[in-house]
C-alpha cells in the first residue's frame, strides 16, 4: 500500500536528506584524500600528519610516520555536523602559504642522491607552489553548493 499524506511527505524528507548526507560524505571523503595525497613530500611526514576529527580539532602529530588513509574514518552522518581535518605539524602553514628562505641556502638533504637539493623557489614549495588546501577547499566547497 502506497504512502499517502503525512506519512509519505515524511518518507520523502528522510530519501532527501539521506541522498544529501551520502553526496556531502563523498564529496568530503574525496576533497581530503585529494588534500592528503596532494600534500608535498620530502619525508612523508607532513603527508601522514592529516587528522580527520568531529566536533573539534584534532591536537595529535603522528612522530612515527605512520601511511593511513584518515578519510575512511569520515563519520556515517556529516550533514549538520562539524568535521575537522587538521595538520598540526609547524611547517605546514610554509607549506600552504610560502616562507620559505629566498633564496635557498642548502636545500635539503636527498640520502639517496647524496646531496642537497632545493625544494623552495620564490619562498614556495615547488610542489605546490601556490598551495594545495584552499584550492581542494574551494573545489568541495563548489561540489556543496551544486547539491
Amino acid at each position: 500500500m502506497p504512502l499517502i499524506g503525512r506519512e509519505a511527505v515524511s518518507a520523502a524528507i528522510d530519501d532527501t536528506v539521506d541522498s544529501v548526507n551520502t553526496s556531502l560524505r563523498k564529496i568530503y571523503i574525496k576533497g581530503l584524500s585529494e588534500i592528503a595525497k596532494e600534500t608535498p613530500v620530502d619525508t612523508g611526514r607532513a603527508r601522514n600528519n592529516w587528522f580527520l576529527t568531529q566536533g573539534k580539532p584534532s591536537t595529535k602529530t603522528d612522530e612515527g610516520g605512520q601511511r593511513r588513509d584518515e578519510t575512511v574514518k569520515t563519520p556515517k552522518t556529516v550533514l549538520g555536523k562539524k568535521i575537522y581535518f587538521t595538520n598540526n605539524l609547524p611547517y605546514i602553514g610554509t607549506l600552504e602559504y610560502g616562507g620559505y628562505p629566498d633564496p635557498v641556502k642548502k636545500g635539503s638533504y636527498n640520502k639517496k642522491k647524496k646531496k642537497y637539493i632545493k625544494l623552495s623557489k620564490g619562498g614556495y614549495s615547488l610542489q605546490a607552489p601556490k598551495g594545495w588546501v584552499r584550492a581542494a577547499l574551494m573545489r568541495m566547497q563548489n561540489k556543496i553548493r551544486s547539491l
